[in-house]
């Protein structure tokens, strides 16, 4: 409590100093100088005010700051060595103003004079953009926030989905050129993260919150200096590096669905923790401490009720049927509610302070929501024939939480160096409760389906930088060491089904219990699963600027260790147990042996509340056994290290520059696995490694890009580089758990093996204006043992599990972009804007598999994906609106074994789906905004088939949103 009232008062304190800056009657300039035809930061250029005989020099980012102005109308003249000089009338210096000015200065090839230009308000980040990408070496794609502000977005893969060629999966997960989404790679800052996935290799988008992104870019070509396990692409996001001054802002927002109302209750929940609200579990679900710690301790608990010795028996007896009380069992009631509308509160704070003569950045944000979503939903099964083994419908009502954070520091050391601190917390929970209803065709059975769920994910990224210009041929030495930890805790995953059969419509739904020994957990279970990965990393790079051209060298090195562990409990009828553990005198007794009173809450429907009441669990009623594998914990780690060299070499052909980025990147990468029991257990005799993998690889990646400057605004850009992607530690897991929501089971490989992928691009750019572009490219990538989920269907179940393919798979395609004002069509029109772009994708692989061959699509691929926005703004009205759509081509989401299935095409596909977004804004007096955001306007349902028939699908409503905004600057 101290702690909290010390950081308290140290935040009233910076905030309240900063208030007595912001109340002065002066403002400042801030801004960047950078090449005009190379997108090239000058650091040590001169910035002057005239009027005021007052200026600054470009630091070692290229950013210059102007403060204590007074307010009135200046110019601003910029200065550099070798470059034309130039000036930038009718700068506004107000109470409202914080200008942000990047001046780009053109080389100075002959006697030129001065360039004086009128100053525009500068809301250009997205422009700023742009002028990175047309000088970037490598072909790139991105969002800028200021394009963010403008959409509904409230996370990353919201907003990532309106960049060209990418598409958005299961909410979070982004497909790139049509490739799955463990064929892109994530930084954040340029370090990579830990994951929280415990069965994809990705980044979950949502879990970061589009306020926090300064900008995302997307990297679909290959330098040296940048990781090389991508093919899809390189996805980089970037926090806020700088503050260009004092800000505060204050926000809340609330939103609905069409399908959900306070007044209806359909949204269906049960008691949880009252911490939930928060994102935090206060152990209400937690495995209960004298549950055996590991699977053998209870093989043995269970051979001890059947041991010689009666007080060995007796003792096992008492702590055997002790051991269902000890679970949470007040948590099996559901209720249906009218559920209140989404909350969500936000803060961000930056300011700058002189700490011995250098300048502090200071950048704090915080966010917080809570959402109530509901979804109709269909899940079923085929068989090889196929007809429906499996056909259910119902809904899931999920309960949401975010709490996210984000404390970054700056410190500039004079104008040579800069030493940054930047952190990232983000916590969120889903509390997840799915009914179903139908039909087990091949048993007759009509099924009743319950599962309670709730996850928790947590990621912590920290991340210290330093960037310093040495005298030594003036060259350029930056570094980072980064730092991530992420955990998911899936805690008391709760699954019950009841049954009847299908031919007696009058029956009563009874519980399923497996009268197995060892029960049944798909059909009534308590799953308990924990992930914890830590990543660390550390990296540098050093750039010399000869006369003719660059050359950088630098190194990589990051380390990754993830503990996975499982526990699987089954509820079953005691007297199922005791008969295979229980040795007794008389077959009669062990027949007779369960309670009248549990016969007939079997015989009949009851709640799980009734069933499940602590009194039931007993020698002669419910019991706990397990169902958990060795093999399903596991412990691994995994290190890379890297060392690369590259040269940006600019040759004059024609009289147009064309810049060689070329080099070369080595990577060795080594994976280790161990399965291991649940619990380590040293004084346990048992305990034992069950599995090992370890691989050790070393590849050499060249890349090639080509940069032809066709004029000083249009670019022909050229690539051919090579890439790869690894399994992950959880594709190579020797782990198999029944996934509730598919139905399905999921496996890993240890046999895989990394992709092999060839890239080659061409672009042509044209950036017409500052925050304009016309671009067409197109690209070809040849997959080497493409990695791919298959499902595989078996007598009793099917699997979902990762293999290579094969064959060799080719991807080739065209995008299209157009970023454009609209006043070509009359000067009303200047307000508005459009930015749309189209991806066209063919891919084709032919795997042979047991003497036949199957010619298709690659998994996850896309044929095509169009995104389309139109934007209004008027600054003088303070007014925006904008509209977005998005769709995206039919795609495999899971491969079938032809040979296993007696139907053309066996593989599961993901159907296309309309999305429009709409936003408008309103500025109502100065710094406060409301914001009106609808989301999903044709609601279409998201449908999942395999031949021709729907295997799942979600249909969650249209959300309507309104936010609230107050900003002190």
């Amino acid at each position: 409590m101290l702690k909290i009232r010390i950081i308290l008062l140290l935040f009233n304190i910076i905030l309240f100093n900063s208030l007595l800056l912001y109340s002065s009657e002066k403002g400042m300039i801030t801004g960047k100088v950078i090449d005009a035809e190379t997108g090239e930061i000058l650091r040590g250029a001169t910035i002057m005010i005239p009027e005021l005989k007052n200026g600054s020099r470009t630091d070692i980012k290229g950013t210059y700051k102007i403060k204590d102005i007074p307010f009135g109308l200046y110019s601003l003249k910029a200065s550099y060595v070798g470059y034309v000089t130039r000036e930038i009338n009718s700068i506004e210096i107000n109470k409202s103003s914080n200008e942000e000015i990047i001046i780009a200065l053109q080389p100075q090839y002959s006697k030129t004079e001065e360039v004086i230009v009128e100053a525009k308000r500068t809301n250009d980040n997205a422009a700023a953009l742009l002028s990175a990408r047309k000088n970037a070496g490598e072909i790139s794609d991105g969002i800028s926030a200021e394009e963010i502000k403008k959409l509904p977005d409230s996370d990353a893969g919201q907003s990532l989905q309106r960049v060209a060629g990418v598409t958005l999966m299961g909410g979070k997960y982004i497909y790139v050129r049509g490739s799955n989404e463990r064929y892109s790679n994530t930084t954040l800052n340029g370090a990579s993260l830990s994951t929280t996935e415990t069965d994809k290799k990705a980044f979950a988008f949502d879990m970061f919150p589009a306020d926090f992104l300064e900008n995302a870019n997307v990297a679909k070509s290959f330098t040296p200096d940048k990781p090389g396990n991508f093919a899809g692409a390189l996805v980089e996001l970037n926090t806020i590096d700088y503050p260009s001054g004092f800000s505060f802002k204050i926000g809340t927002s609330s939103s609905v669905s069409d399908n959900l109302t306070t007044q209806n209750s359909g949204f269906i929940t049960y008691q949880g923790s009252r911490s939930n609200i928060f994102g935090f579990s206060n152990g209400l679900r937690s495995m209960p401490s004298n549950i055996p710690q590991s699977r053998s301790d209870m093989s043995n608990l269970l051979v001890a009720l059947k041991s010689d010795n009666n007080d060995v028996k007796f003792n096992a007896q008492q702590t055997w049927s002790a051991l269902g009380k000890s679970f949470n069992n007040k948590s099996w009631k559901t209720d249906s509610i009218g559920a209140p509308p989404n909350l969500g509160y936000s803060m961000a704070f930056t300011n700058l302070f002189n700490v011995a003569g250098n300048d502090l950045g200071v950048m704090a944000s915080a966010n917080w929501g809570n959402s109530y979503k509901f979804d109709a939903i269909e899940r079923a099964v085929i068989y090889t024939n196929g007809s429906y083994d499996l056909s259910t419908k119902g809904s899931k009502s999920t309960y949401s939480t975010d709490l996210n954070g984000l404390f970054n520091l700056a410190y500039k050391i004079g104008d040579h160096s800069s030493i940054n601190l930047k952190n990232i917390y983000n916590n969120t929970s889903d509390d997840e409760l799915v009914y179903l209803e139908g039909v087990e065709n091949g048993k007759s059975a009509d099924l009743k389906k319950i599962s309670y769920n709730y996850v928790q994910k947590e990621l912590y990224a920290g991340q210290l930088t330093g960037e310093h210009r040495l005298n030594l041929m003036n060259s350029i030495v930056d570094w980072k060491m980064g730092y991530s930890q992420s955990m998911r805790d899936e805690p008391d995953y709760r699954r019950l089904q009841y049954v009847r059969n299908h031919n007696d419509e009058f029956a009563p739904f009874t519980l399923n219990l497996s009268e197995n020994p060892g029960g049944d957990g798909t059909k009534a279970g308590r799953y308990f699963s924990n992930l914890h990965e830590n990543a660390l990393s550390g990296q540098f790079n050093y750039m010399i600027p000869f006369k003719n051209f660059n050359l950088k060298f630098g190194g990589l090195i990051e380390s990754r260790y993830r503990e996975f562990k499982v526990r699987s409990f089954t509820l079953v009828k005691s007297a199922s147990v005791l008969r295979k553990y229980y040795d007794t005198t008389f077959q009669q007794e062990i027949d007779n042996w369960t309670d009248d009173n549990i016969e007939a809450l079997l015989n009949d429907f009851h709640t799980p509340e009734q069933i499940f009441n602590d009194n039931n669990f007993n020698l002669h009623g419910f019991g706990i056994a397990e169902d958990s594998q060795d093999r399903d914990s596991y412990v691994a780690d995994e290190t890379t290290s890297a060392a690369y060299v590259m040269t940006d070499i600019p040759l004059f052909i024609a009289d147009r520059k064309l810049r060689i980025i070329t080099g070369f990147r080595v990577e060795s990468n080594l994976q280790n696995l161990r399965g291991y029991y649940p619990e380590f257990n040293p004084f346990d005799s048992t305990y034992h490694t069950v599995e090992h993998t370890n691989t050790n690889l070393t590849d050499f990646l060249p890349s090639l890009n080509l940069v032809y400057s066709l004029s000083n605004s249009m670019n022909l850009r050229a690539s051919a580089t090579k890439t790869l992607t690894r399994p992950t530690l959880r594709e190579i897991a020797p782990f198999t758990f029944y996934d509730f929501s598919s139905a399905l089971n999921v496996k890993g490989n240890s046999s895989l093996k990394r992709t092999i992928i060839e890239n080659y691009d061409l672009r042509y750019e044209w950036f017409m204006n500052p925050g304009e572009i016309i671009s067409v490219g197109g690209f070809y990538k040849v997959f080497h043992n493409a990695i791919e989920e298959t499902i595989i269907p078996s007598a009793s179940e099917t699997f979902r599990t990762f293999t290579n393919a094969n064959g060799v798979a080719n991807t080739y395609g065209i995008e299209f972009e157009i970023r454009k004002n609209l006043d070509i069509i009359s000067s009303w029109f200047k307000y508005f804007s459009i930015n749309s772009n189209l991806s066209l994708i063919n891919s084709q692989i032919t795997v042979e598999q047991t003497g036949r061959l199957d010619k298709r699509t690659m998994w996850g691929q896309s044929p095509y994906s169009f995104n389309l926005g139109l934007f209004f703004f008027h600054p003088e009205w303070g007014t925006s609106f904008n509209l977005a759509y998005n769709i995206q081509g039919r795609r495999i989401v899971a491969v079938a074994n032809i040979n296993q299935y007696q139907f053309n095409d066996p593989h599961i596909y993901e159907l296309p789906r309309n999305m429009l977004d709409i936003t408008f804004s309103q500025e109502l007096v100065d710094n406060l905004e409301i914001k009106f955001t609808a989301r999903d306007l044709f609601n279409d349902k998201l449908i999942f088939e395999q031949g021709g028939k729907i295997v799942s699908s979600n249909w969650g409503g249209r959300k309507i949103g309104l936010s609230l905004g107050y900003k002190f600057k």
